[in-house]
Formats: C-alpha cells, structure tokens, sequence
C-alpha cells in the first residue's frame, strides 16, 4: 500500500518554450519544422489583415505574439505526439521485466509494466494522489510546465518489480485540458513562477498578478500502466526482501542517462 503523500523527490518548474529542450536532433527538427510552418501560414495572414485594415503597427505586433505562441505551442504538441508512437524505437529493444536483470548495466531499454507506490505526492489541483504530476499553466498569454515526482516500482503480472528513479524523469503526455483558476489555488499556481523579476512577455509582477490564470494537470497514480525508455542500472534498495541477510540488497532500476532523460508515457489509467 502506498505511504500517504510526501515532499517530491524532484520537481522543476520552467516556461514551456524549454520543455522540449532535451529532445534528440531528430525530433528538434520535427518540432521546429511544424511551428516554422505554424508561423509561415499566421505570418501571411497577419500581414494581409495588416494591409486590410490599415493598422499595421497594432495589428501586426499583436499578430507577432499570437504567431510566436502558436508556434511554440503547435511544435511542442507535434514532438511529443511523435515522441509518445516512438518510445520503443529509441531504445535497442523491448525487454520483459522478468529478464530486465539480465541485461548489461547502462543498456538504453524499452519496458511496459504498472506502477506500484511506495510513497506519493498530491496533486496540484486536485487531491489525488499520484508518484509523477505534470500541471501546464498560462498566466495571460504565458505558458508554463510544472513537473514533480517520487521514486516508485513498476511490475508485470508475474510480480517482477523494477525501481523507477525519478531524478532526470519526463512525463511524455498530452496537455491536460486548463481550467481557470482563483482565489488560493490562483496564488499557489502564480508562485511556481515567481523566480524573475520580469516576465518574458514583458509583464511586471504586479501586472502577472491581475492576469487570468489557467491551469490543467496529468497524474501518473498507483496502478496506472505506463511505458518507460530509460537505462538499465542496480540500486541499492532495503525493500529488498528475497536475498541472504548479509547480502547488499540490490534491485534492478531504470535511470536517466547522459544522452536521454527517464522517459515515462501513461499506457492507461
């Protein structure tokens, strides 16, 4: 049974215009590819409503800000889309878990399982709990990615039992839908982001304050099934129950690597 919520053992908070900044080449050009042809089609449009309207200044600057978000947005999307039908094709193989102890240390493998708590952290906005959350939230026209998480175990029906380390971990999953958020949960989703004096938008802090607030959230909970890409290791676990009482206790762990993060895509829920 999992232990009752707990501090994350790694959690980030960045603007989403660097959350893809780990992809591999191949992938970075997939997603500059799809936002550069995001901004080639809003770049004539804006332009023409420019002449049209004969505002050029205030339409094509307002234009700009659309086009770049957009952009950003719609290549992002497209990656991890890519990315999520993928997975197994960046590793050198699939590998049961049953035999994931046999393969070399350091091995980039492809392995599907449920997860198994041992500890969890809450939602940010709701009260599940869950061992990985990923919260996209916008203050005005300004996007945001909140990650946190726990180490946990992933298993397949026979029981085999894998730990998961979290550090270097990235959630592979659509955007959950955002909802507007006020009051205490407003203030606690602003503060994730008060780590500069400006705004790359240009907005003070006392502006960020009266800008509308919006959020969505994607849990990985106890039991989900999920897909991991990671490297093969050991680690030292005194969970470990099947071993001689002197014995280090050692269980087989999937890590992030230099090349890759730990990446974990949601199979079902």
């Amino acid at each position: 049974m999992a232990q009752p919520a707990v501090a994350p053992t790694v959690e980030r908070t960045l603007r989403a215009k660097h959350d893809l900044d780990w992809l591999p080449p191949h992938l970075k050009a997939l997603r500059w590819a799809v936002a550069g042809s995001l901004w080639t089609g809003l770049a004539g449009l804006v332009a023409a409503i420019a002449v049209f309207a004969k505002y050029s200044f205030i339409v094509y600057g307002k234009g700009l800000a659309v086009l770049a978000a957009g952009g950003y947005y719609a290549g992002d999307r497209a990656a991890r889309a890519v990315l999520r039908r993928r997975l197994h094709k960046l590793a050198r193989g699939d590998v049961d878990l049953s035999s994931l102890k046999s393969e070399a240390d350091g091995e980039l493998v492809h392995v599907r399982g449920r997860v198994r708590a041992r500890e969890t952290l809450r939602g940010f906005l709701t009260p599940e709990t869950a061992v990985y959350r990923r919260m996209v939230f916008a203050i005005g026209n300004e996007r945001w990615v909140h990650e946190a998480a726990v180490d946990f175990l992933i298993v397949d029906g026979g029981g085999e039992a894998v730990l998961v380390e979290v550090t270097g971990a990235r959630l592979v999953a659509a955007d959950a839908k955002r909802k507007k958020l006020e009051g205490a949960q407003a203030g606690e989703v602003l503060a994730l982001s008060l780590g500069t004096p400006r705004l790359e938008a240009g907005l003070t802090i006392k502006e960020k304050n009266r800008a509308a607030i919006t959020a969505g959230e994607v849990l990985v909970r106890d039991g989900d099934e999920i897909e991991i890409v990671g490297y093969k290791s050991r680690s030292v676990d005194l969970t470990v129950e099947a071993r001689l009482m002197r014995d280090t206790p050692i269980r087989t762990s999937l890590r992030a690597g230099r090349e890759l993060p730990l990446l974990i895509a949601i199979v079902s829920a």
